[in-house]
């Protein structure tokens, strides 16, 4: 009986330890399938097909960075564009780089931290007489640093930019979406960038972290509640080479936005989350299982190591 007992439980054992390799195997697989297959795939004809060729996609801060590398992605797939950013000039610019790509262009000139009703319907104006298929939600702004040292113009005007109106450009625009799936029969999109310390509290970096906890909490909801008509990604990246960047990031994980753009738009329409490129993902990986008295130690010294390159870039400017 003790015999055929220790059989039993050495067989269960065997299988279980089966089930689990398995079960491990699935998830590397599926994860590199997301992180480093999708990333280095073609998006163009799809995202054309499932949100129309020649629809329009709005995306603002598309003067710089993030948004200027998601501008220039989509009329790569033959989307029309509207162009949201503060800077006139670098709009004009921009538009000019984009001709040879043979997709209309509209710009807008807004300051999207002022969040009075006016900045909105600049934008909503902008959009009336298109069939606007795509959003992307980029203008943001970060700040690193002690929170009692951040001075108070400041966490107004980060809430202001990365809250506010994240939260009024989406409402503004949801029903334009909303009417291009109904009258095509197409899906419409919602991509906002958030980051990922949005997802692990983040000592020296608590006010933007929080900022971009709340744009995941907008965003991945309203993808149940549309889900007949909408996808939404809430993208959220490490760190990436843009004027944003304070300089003092690690190299390992840092990309170029063009690299980050790509990724999220390969996860558009598959994924409701994502940290896109397979660096980021590895990133937030560690961040997850790390002792969290160690990551703390360690991502705080970073965040004061930027904040002191953000001051230098403040007095140098």
């Amino acid at each position: 009986m003790d015999r055929s007992r220790t059989t039993v439980l050495r067989t269960g054992t065997q299988i279980l330890g089966t089930i689990a390799g398995l079960a491990t195997a699935v998830s590397a697989l599926r994860w590199l399938w997301k992180h480093a297959w999708l990333p280095q795939r073609p998006q163009g004809n799809r995202l054309a097909e499932r949100y129309g060729r020649g629809s329009w996609a709005l995306v603002t801060g598309a003067g710089d960075g993030l948004g200027k590398a998601f501008a220039h992605e989509l009329a790569e797939c033959g989307f029309n564009l509207v162009l949201v950013s503060r800077t006139q000039a670098k709009l004009d610019h921009f538009s000019e780089a984009l001709a040879p790509l043979g997709v209309a262009v509209r710009v807008v000139c807004a300051d999207l931290s002022d969040t009075s009703d006016a900045t909105y319907e600049l934008v909503a104006a902008a959009t009336r007489d298109i069939d606007l298929a795509i959003v992307v939600n980029c203008a943001g702004v970060t700040i690193h640093g002690r929170y009692a040292d951040i001075p108070t113009a400041t966490v107004r005007n980060l809430i202001d930019l990365n809250v506010t109106t994240t939260a009024m450009v989406t409402r503004t625009l949801l029903p334009a979406l909303l009417d291009h799936a109904a009258a095509t029969g197409r899906r419409a999109a919602l991509l906002d960038v958030g980051s990922i310390v949005g997802r692990f509290p983040w000592a020296g970096t608590q006010l933007y972290g929080a900022s971009k906890a709340f744009v995941d909490h907008l965003t991945v909801p309203l993808g149940h509640e549309y889900r007949d008509q909408l996808d939404v990604l809430s993208f959220q990246p490490t760190v990436m080479a843009t004027a944003m960047a304070a300089g003092t990031e690690p190299a390992v994980i840092t990309i170029t936005p063009q690299a980050a753009a790509h990724a999220a738009l390969s996860h558009l329409g598959r994924y409701t989350t994502s940290h896109g490129h397979w660096r980021h993902a590895l990133a937030a990986a560690l961040f997850r299982y790390l002792p969290t008295e160690l990551r703390d130690r360690v991502l705080f010294s970073q965040a004061l190591a930027m904040a002191g390159a953000e001051r230098a870039k403040e007095r140098a400017g």
